[in-house]
């Protein structure tokens, strides 16, 4: 019977004007999920991306599953269907990006299975995105130097449109001042990373 209603979840997934419905439904009670055992996914990360957002990356160990579905929760209990990747070919790594993840902590999971057999688990991974900030930085535009004030030690990460970092100031606490003056004129985005809370928020900077 169980077998079953998995089969007819699945199935839902296939049909496009039903996606929406599905995208509803959020609650399934962590002791239901079967983790694979055989970890087809391995060395899955959460990471955050170049544009806000959250990139969740993992390699398969033998045969490509029929389908991922990318699930997120914010308690690790309940979980909601974000998308589902198909027509899926070979690759060392895979990739999928929240574009719009929840603010604070969030738990990451992909089901899968293989020729409509029993739908299996990776592994829960958590990624937290700071809803609020404990830093400032000004001003935004900024000419030549840009000041930061940080309540507790953060690293500091300045990339550029493409994901190249320009510049780096680790550990700054307290009032800190970056000189960006070798920032071309543009839009960049900075980073703070407390190692110590593993939080890490990101805005935009713009350089005159």
């Amino acid at each position: 019977m169980l077998r079953t209603i998995l089969y007819f979840y699945l199935g839902i997934l296939s049909f496009p004007g039903l996606a929406q419905a599905q995208s509803t439904e959020q609650s399934r009670p962590a002791d239901t999920i079967a983790e694979d055992s055989n970890h087809i996914i391995n060395e899955i990360n959460c990471t955050p991306s170049t544009n806000s957002g959250m990139t969740l990356s993992w390699k398969v160990t033998g045969k490509i599953p029929e389908f991922f579905v990318m699930e997120r929760s914010d308690n690790g209990r309940s979980f909601e269907v974000v998308t589902v990747l198909n027509n899926l070919g070979a690759r060392s790594v895979y990739q999928w990006t929240d574009e719009a993840p929840k603010k604070g902590k969030s738990f990451y999971r992909i089901r899968y299975s293989f020729e409509e057999g029993q739908a299996l688990y990776s592994k829960t991974v958590p990624f937290f995105i700071a809803g609020y900030t404990s830093f400032k930085f000004y001003p935004n535009p900024v000419d030549h130097i840009l000041i930061v004030r940080s309540d507790t030690p953060v690293d500091v990460q300045i990339t550029d449109g493409n994901g190249k970092t320009r510049l780096t100031e680790p550990r700054v606490q307290g009032l800190h001042t970056i000189n960006v003056s070798s920032l071309e004129k543009g839009i960049y985005l900075i980073r703070f990373s407390n190692k110590l809370t593993n939080v890490i928020s990101q805005e935009k900077l713009v350089k005159n």
